[in-house]
């Protein structure tokens, strides 16, 4: 048995973790604002297995005792693994340096950035008893290691992602019992926050036309899909081999 935590699992690619998980045969922990109504349909089917928890992961006080409660829950103790997906982000604020909403940076800040490093912490703290393999996966961007006018502050958070994912990954090296943690890509994929890119001001970003055709062209890739791939590398014996991973160079 292997037991999930996946951040922002109440829709999109979240979601669709979750229910790849579930499917598998896993024990999850669903954390996102409003999981318990969004994942109800997936805890009538999977009851006693899915652990639905609300919280706001934009409010960093709320983080650590959040997946406390969840690692409680899912009474990891006889599970081979004990996993963490950082999944939940923001592409907003769309807009170039001197157009920012500042409470939108702040935001964005908290849900991509602080809230993943305050749940590896959390979890890394909450499990260092346990003798299950602990594995952290942070979904991360092709937008980490290439700029583009407009996401700014969506290209900076994503680029602390995947530092932050290199620095822990360094300090857990040589440990006794060392979590595995990875920064992955998961390539385009069609959910709200594409809708989110296509709805933006072009003159704020200038590649809009190019995400309206990758939707109109069906060269997106369904939650579903990419779910599997994510999954299926992150139980593979090569997670943590590479900090760094572009799924779309996996084999």
């Amino acid at each position: 048995m292997h037991a999930f935590i996946v951040t922002g699992a109440s829709r999109g690619l979240g979601l669709a973790l979750t229910e790849a998980l579930l499917a598998d045969g896993y024990r999850v922990a669903g954390l996102a604002r409003g999981a318990v109504d969004a994942l109800a349909p997936l805890a009538r089917r999977y009851p006693e297995r899915l652990i639905a928890l609300d919280v706001d992961l934009s409010d960093a006080a709320a983080v650590a005792p959040a997946i406390a409660a969840a690692v409680e829950q899912l009474k990891p103790a006889d599970c081979a693994s004990l996993n963490l997906i950082n999944n939940a982000g923001v592409v907003t604020p769309i807009a170039q340096a001197g157009h920012y909403p500042a409470e939108d940076v702040v935001r964005a800040l908290a849900i991509n950035l602080a809230a993943p490093m305050l749940a590896t912490d959390a979890l890394l703290r909450a499990s260092a008893s346990l003798k299950a393999r602990r594995r952290i996966l942070n979904i991360s961007s092709g937008a980490a290691a290439k700029p583009y006018p407009g996401w700014s502050v969506y290209c900076t958070t994503k680029a602390g992602l995947d530092h932050f994912s290199r620095s822990v990954a360094a300090e857990q090296a040589g440990q006794d019992k060392a979590a595995q943690i990875v920064a992955l890509y998961p390539g385009v994929v069609d959910t709200e926050m594409q809708a989110n890119i296509r709805g933006s001001d072009a003159k704020q970003f200038p590649q809009k036309a190019r995400f309206d055709a990758l939707k109109a062209d069906g060269e997106l890739s369904t939650p579903a899909a990419a779910a599997r791939r994510i999954v299926d590398h992150l139980l593979s014996p090569a997670f943590g081999l590479q900090t760094v991973v572009d799924i779309r160079n996996l084999g």
